[in-house]
């Protein structure tokens, strides 16, 4: 085991990265928005832009990943990312934004996929959910760490500075992987998927299934994320009563990394005694619950602080349990199989920025946390009648 270390302290690494693009969007969003001119909602099309170019590249990738291997996807991903980080961080307009954000989400997607598939690869089955939980933790460090050290630069800097960064990093990473990962593919088990063979896939219900839940998860769990940070510094605005204190925003990301990642790593703990399936539904459930309740308690910044958490915590050990799950479901053509899946996950949040945008442009924020709700409970439902424990692709 110990010689494995190495292999996924790099895979950790990348997801770092990832999760710090990722999560630091929302504290940034304000910053962005006000410095550029443009409407507050209007910044959750960056989010949008990368998360639409991850979803088509991640469906071609998936074929040429299992022609390939893993370990050149993952280096050249993290090449596109370092490039594109480095053109955000210096670019004069949105529109250019835009585009670096959508050359983003194709780094992410040459990346991104390719690491679960190289642990299905790589990893033996009886600690593959556990190195899947210490990789998923990664984001959730990306929170902890990223999002305030990415704040607090933004605040004694300029925002572009948070993206100077992540290129730098990602130029590391890249190296990282090039020295460190080895070639997993076994050609006997991974096989070129044909056409003919992607039908067989999607005509498995488990996957199918699996698809749409991950899609409405995504959707509702990062879709109203997005705008956490604009709802926070809204409510940070506004007059206080006299039962309540200042709104924290920079403690409560801090926080919510953590609430976040001690999800995952009870997911990774709880992986050998309860199948991942049960645990997703159960925690898809406390994230509706948690949506319901956030802002019924925005008077009250401790309550608020603590449902954030519960939120993030739920998401986390969902999002690492749904990997699982789907690991799990897939053999032949298992780079294919995750790459959908991650493509699946990448429209869902897509869709959810975009269309949490356009309800906070029409209504407002509580109105999106219900609707994210509704989808959250909705896709706990498809868990726990439509998919089983296991679903073995042939």
């Amino acid at each position: 085991m110990h010689k494995q270390v190495p292999i996924i302290a790099a895979l950790f690494l990348v997801f770092f990265l990832i999760g710090c693009d990722t999560f630091v969007i929302s504290p940034l969003i304000p910053g962005i928005t006000a410095d550029l001119h443009i409407a507050a909602g209007s910044g959750g099309y960056m989010v949008s832009a990368y998360s639409l170019f991850y979803v088509i590249f991640t469906f071609a990738l998936g074929p040429l990943s299992d022609r390939v291997g893993r370990k050149p996807m993952i280096a050249i991903g993290m090449a596109v990312f370092a490039a594109s980080s480095l053109i955000t961080g210096i670019a004069g307009s949105f529109a250019v934004i835009l585009a670096a954000r959508c050359a983003t989400g194709v780094g992410a997607a040459f990346a991104a996929p390719n690491i679960w598939a190289f642990i299905g690869d790589y990893f033996d089955q009886a600690i593959r959910a556990k190195v899947t939980a210490a990789v998923s933790s990664a984001l959730s460090l990306g929170l902890i760490i990223g999002v305030p050290i990415g704040t607090l630069i933004e605040q004694k800097l300029d925002w572009q500075e948070c993206f100077y960064a992540l290129a730098a990093f990602a130029l590391a990473a890249t190296i990282t992987i090039l020295l460190l990962l080895p070639n997993s593919n076994d050609p006997q088990q991974t096989v070129a998927i044909t056409a003919k063979e992607y039908r067989t896939i999607l005509a498995q219900p488990q996957i199918i299934y699996s698809y749409i839940t991950t899609f409405l998860i995504n959707f509702a769990n990062f879709g109203l994320y997005t705008f956490l940070g604009y709802w926070l510094h809204q409510q940070a605005q506004q007059q206080l009563q006299p039962h309540q204190t200042a709104m924290p925003v920079g403690i409560i990301f801090i926080l919510a990394g953590i609430g976040n990642l001690a999800g995952v790593l009870l997911s990774g703990a709880l992986s050998s005694k309860v199948p991942s399936k049960k645990l997703a539904t159960v925690m898809t459930l406390i994230l509706a619950v948690s949506f319901v309740t956030l802002p019924l308690r925005k008077a009250y910044i401790a309550l608020t602080i603590t449902d954030i958490v519960i939120w993030m915590m739920a998401g986390g050990a969902a999002f690492s349990a749904m990997q699982s799950f789907v690991t799990q479901i897939s053999h032949k053509g298992r780079g294919t199989v995750l790459a959908m899946n991650n493509g699946f996950m990448w429209m869902g949040t897509a869709a959810g920025s975009a269309a949490v945008s356009i309800i906070i442009g029409h209504w407002n924020f509580p109105v999106a946390a219900y609707v994210c709700a509704c989808l959250a409970a909705f896709a706990s439902f498809i868990l726990r009648f439509k998919l089983k424990d296991n679903g073995d692709i042939r």
